[in-house]
């Protein structure tokens, strides 16, 4: 078995373990921390996780996910029996969003959605004008109009 990644295909570098199971490896580390996956094999830059590690870390997400904490996830990977999971709600998955952010006028911004929203420049240039026409309403002296 080779220490380097990439050498062997039985040998997964920390960023590896993390993309598989969607996590950071800032987040892999904590589970390692937690004793809820082995440390990696080797030391230093020659560090490397196995497929076991994906195996292990798959079942302590499985495992969190089902509603169980980290204290219960260690007793059944150890063969111990564990309270029922707390009930838990069910996750609303993560969508990415994109906010996109449009300058009116000075002082003035828009902010919106640009994953659920997507308007064209002529529809962007027409809010400016609309805003820009707003606002200047408000600088205007009035004219004999009473506010109520």
């Amino acid at each position: 078995m080779s220490y380097y990644v990439g050498m062997s295909d039985d040998v997964l570098s920390i960023q590896d373990l993390a993309d598989a199971c969607n996590l950071t490896r800032r987040a892999v580390r904590f589970y390692v921390q937690q004793q809820l996956i082995p440390p990696p094999m080797g030391l230093g830059r020659g560090s490397h996780y196995e497929f076991r590690h994906l195996h292990q870390l798959r079942r302590v997400l499985e495992l969190q996910e089902a509603g169980h904490s980290l204290e219960a996830i260690r007793q059944i990977l150890a063969g111990r029996a564990a309270p029922e999971p707390a009930a838990v709600k069910p996750r609303a998955p993560v969508m990415p969003r994109i906010w996109a952010r449009l300058t009116l006028q000075e002082g003035v911004e828009l902010h919106y959605d640009a994953t659920r929203h997507h308007p064209d420049s002529r529809q962007l240039l027409r809010l400016k004008r609309l805003a820009q026409r707003v606002f200047e309403e408000d600088r205007e002296p009035d004219k004999g109009k009473r506010r109520i």
